[in-house]
């Protein structure tokens, strides 16, 4: 996949950003010896950049796992944290990890702590976690219970009203975090690539073969989010938005827009794979 604006002077177009982008590698899920080699297989793919959507690991073992990557990476390693990273533990406690993290380490970083990331001259990496939010579909009614309300510090023990004011809480303060990221980044470029966790619309909400209906979309979407950026794509067609996400598992690539194109990696527990190699001119 390439990402071109052919308008651009050949001296422009001569920088070339070979992205690497992986999903819900759930390293927890593999022993360490296996993580330890997935993690070099990508790094022998020598990309440019790597862009990691979320799921990495749990609360106990993601910064364990970052750290490692900052050891065997040549190249910067972008990531999102999804629900799974912070199993086991609580939201603060690992968002603060992975601060100091990203301030301390030489190549690993979390988006929302970076900001806007200038791929090329003409390119723009954003990103932020994003949260199940239970504004698509129908929450009240639905039966799915997730792992998140057993292992997940602020969400444990909370009643189903108290759940949704939460969800919908994170959902909100990653959408009001790219509302105010995204305007800077069409003026700085007309490329903005947006990684995330969860699949912002409910077209991008597909697992094994089928799309979400109202009891998953739920906890499967992030339609705060997903408002944000249609309204900004559709505010300029002039820019295109390529939103790469996980979480559902399940394979989704849907243009919501002529300009807003949204990719869900497919990947099955213990068997992380490389979803993509972008090409970004």
């Amino acid at each position: 996949m390439s990402i071109i604006k052919n308008s651009k002077t050949n001296d422009e177009k001569k920088q070339i950003i070979k992205l690497l982008w992986a999903t819900d590698i759930h390293l927890d899920h593999l022993s360490p010896e296996q993580g330890a080699s997935f993690i070099k297989e990508m790094a022998e793919q020598n990309p440019s950049v790597v862009v990691i959507t979320g799921d990495i690991s749990t609360a106990e073992t993601v910064d364990k796992w970052l750290l490692y990557m900052d050891r065997v990476f040549t190249c910067p390693v972008y990531f999102v944290l999804g629900n799974h990273d912070y199993y086991h533990g609580s939201i603060e406690q690992v968002r603060q990890k992975v601060r100091q993290i990203t301030k301390y380490s030489q190549r690993v970083r979390w988006l929302p702590e970076v900001g806007l990331v200038s791929l090329t001259p003409n390119t723009v990496l954003i990103g932020c976690d994003g949260w199940g939010d239970a504004r698509l579909g129908d929450f009240d009614r639905s039966d799915t219970k997730m792992s998140d309300y057993i292992f997940i510090k602020e969400l444990a023990g909370l009643d189903r009203t108290q759940i949704k004011k939460v969800i919908q809480s994170l959902g909100k303060d990653s959408a009001n975090y790219i509302a105010r990221a995204l305007p800077e980044a069409m003026n700085r470029a007309q490329f903005i690539i947006i990684a995330t966790h969860v699949p912002p619309f409910a077209e991008a909400c597909w697992h094994q073969g089928r799309r979400g209906d109202a009891k998953w979309l739920p906890n499967y979407t992030c339609g705060a989010i997903g408002e944000v950026i249609q309204e900004m794509a559709i505010s300029s067609m002039y820019h295109q938005f390529l939103v790469l996400c996980g979480h559902t598992h399940g394979f989704a690539d849907v243009h919501i827009l002529p300009n807003l194109h949204i990719k869900v990696g497919e990947v099955e527990y213990g068997k992380p794979i490389v979803q993509d190699i972008i090409t970004v001119y």
